[in-house]
């Protein structure tokens, strides 16, 4: 049995990843890292960053700016 390429199921399945809104602020340094952070940021800041996550919160850091 010859199968098309592509036709398997596990190309099309793949979850996409959330990606954080902290990568779109100006204060982003890359991984984990912002300006207005030096320890890197809070756990309880970057839980909240996730669209459409259930703790995704609109105003989740008072710093953000895109």
């Amino acid at each position: 049995m010859e199968k098309k390429l592509y036709s398997d199921h596990r190309w099309w399945d793949n979850p996409m990843p959330k990606s954080s809104l902290c990568a779109e602020c100006k204060y982003w340094q890359g991984f984990l890292k912002c300006d207005k952070y030096e320890q890197g940021i809070p756990d309880k800041i970057r839980k909240k960053s996730y669209i459409g996550t259930e703790d995704f919160d609109e105003k989740y850091c008072p710093h953000r700016v895109s």
